[in-house]
């Protein structure tokens, strides 16, 4: 039988490194004969390595990219997870088998040669989702499974404060917490936490959660920096500022939008940088030195990406 990799997207958040964690383990746990490999295209974010540490999880391997295949090779077997469109994922996919995906976001330019086995719902986390397919599945998830689930879980909907959060999302939160006996918000609390207030440079802000959208013909590209402490993270603004128009220039893009998002205060300081018209326009904001204060918009997906790619259309 075939080994058959498993991946969320560029830039990965807890989400989509869970997500293919999950997955995968799923998958193995049907027993369909094939051999499903976790992998992830970018570091660890330290919520998820804390978590799969304290669960003795072996954290997934690191995929660069997929090389065409040799003559007389099969091409690599892939499934996605936390996203579908090409911008934001493993360079050369299109090299590969594309077996299908499990997703929560909009559905772009996903193509396959053969139909795919295909799960994409309007929740708020991919791993909702997957706890989904273990319940249809009739399998009830390990303590680690469940820890796992709803650590990403917690985290995509802002401990269930994102407008993208949905019952569906409660419940499986409730079950996960009740089955590890914890509360589900003070949980994703500690996973916040986890990620320290100060640990990460104004390039690392800029870059550790960050996903391409086409906007009229060019690339926007829009991050979200979660943190328990916005103020302290502006306190280097001129420098988060530097860092943001690098990756415009090394990715040659037209625009870069980054959400300063504080989880405490439940809104996001929005900073702008380049060709932004489109971002302007869908947000109602103008590009300001000091970025623009949005209350309550904790989603990038449902809440600055959409209306974003709705003005674009």
């Amino acid at each position: 039988m075939s080994t058959i990799l498993v991946t969320g997207h560029q830039n990965p958040d807890n989400d989509a490194i869970m997500s293919a964690v999950m997955f995968a383990q799923l998958k193995n746990q049907l027993n369909d004969g094939n051999t499903y490999v976790p992998c992830r295209l970018g570091p660890l974010p330290r919520e998820t390595q804390l978590v799969l540490e304290k669960w003795g999880i072996e954290e997934p391997q690191l995929l660069e990219k997929i090389e065409p295949p040799a003559e007389g090779e099969e091409p690599v077997k892939l499934y996605l997870t936390d996203h579908n469109e090409s911008g934001q994922s493993v360079p050369g996919r299109e090299h590969a088998q594309l077996l299908g995906l499990v997703d929560h976001h909009r559905v772009g330019d996903f193509e396959t040669a053969q139909p795919p086995f295909m799960v994409v719902l309007p929740w708020g986390s991919s791993c909702t989702v997957i706890s989904y397919l273990f319940d249809a599945y009739g399998i009830t998830p390990t303590d680690a499974q469940a820890a796992c689930l709803l650590a990403a879980m917690m985290t995509d909907t802002v401990m269930l404060k994102s407008p993208t959060t949905t019952d569906v999302d409660r419940k499986f939160a409730e079950r996960h917490g009740k089955q590890l006996g914890v509360d589900p918000v003070e949980y994703g609390k500690e996973i916040f936490k986890s990620r320290g207030s100060g640990d990460f440079t104004p390039e690392q802000m800029v870059r550790r959660d960050i996903k391409c959208f086409p906007v009229n013909g060019a690339d926007l590209y829009i991050g979200q920096y979660e943190t328990v402490d916005g103020a302290a993270a502006l306190e280097q603004l001129a420098e988060i500022r530097e860092a943001m128009e690098a990756y415009r220039q090394e990715k040659q893009a037209a625009g870069v939008v980054l959400l300063i998002t504080d989880i405490l205060e439940e809104g996001s300081q929005v900073l702008l940088c380049g060709d932004t018209q489109a971002a302007q326009e869908g947000l109602g904001i103008t590009d300001e030195p000091e970025g623009v204060w949005m209350p309550g918009v904790l989603s990038r997906k449902k809440q600055v990406a959409a209306p974003i790619l709705a003005v674009a259309q």
